[in-house]
Formats: structure tokens, C-alpha cells, sequence
């Protein structure tokens, strides 16, 4: 795989990632406000990582996992399953 397709995997993980918490965000009722003052992090930077402009840490995703009340499995399976097929 050459840099620019890892860079566009890159990409779509971000996209697919964010996508996925600002839905559980959102169906928990909570504002990208209320996330991100558990992260310690602005509204906007939640705003980056929901719509894949920013890369997160794995402790940024573990806590954005333990405040949604989710596994972090949830959030990757279908992710990881896509790409096993």
C-alpha cells in the first residue's frame, strides 16, 4: 500500500469514527458542548473529530467511549468487519 491510499484510509477511518460518536452523542442527548467539557477539549474541537478533520489519541477515543457509555468495540466492529471481507 503505497502512502497516499494509506493516507486515504487515514481519511475514511476519521470520517467513519466521527460519524459514529456524533451519533451516540446524539442520541444520548448530548451537546458537542457537554462532550467536549468532558474531554477538556472546546465544542469545535468535538466538531472536528465527529466530522473526521481531526485524528484522535486512543485515550481521546477510550474517554469519548467511557463518557457515551460505549465499548469501544462498538464504535470499530463494523468498521473492522468491513475490512476483514
Amino acid at each position: 500500500m503505497n502512502s497516499a491510499d494509506q493516507k486515504k484510509d487515514e481519511i475514511e477511518v476519521n470520517y467513519q469514527l466521527g460519524r459514529r460518536i456524533k451519533m451516540a452523542r446524539k442520541s444520548l442527548g448530548l451537546s458537542q458542548t457537554n462532550l467536549g467539557n468532558a474531554l477538556g477539549v472546546s465544542f469545535q474541537q468535538i466538531g472536528k473529530y465527529e466530522s473526521g478533520k481531526n485524528t484522535m489519541s486512543v485515550p481521546t477515543f477510550l474517554t469519548i467511549c467511557k463518557t457515551l457509555r460505549l465499548k469501544p468495540s462498538m464504535l470499530l466492529d463494523d468498521y473492522l468487519g468491513r475490512e476483514k471481507s
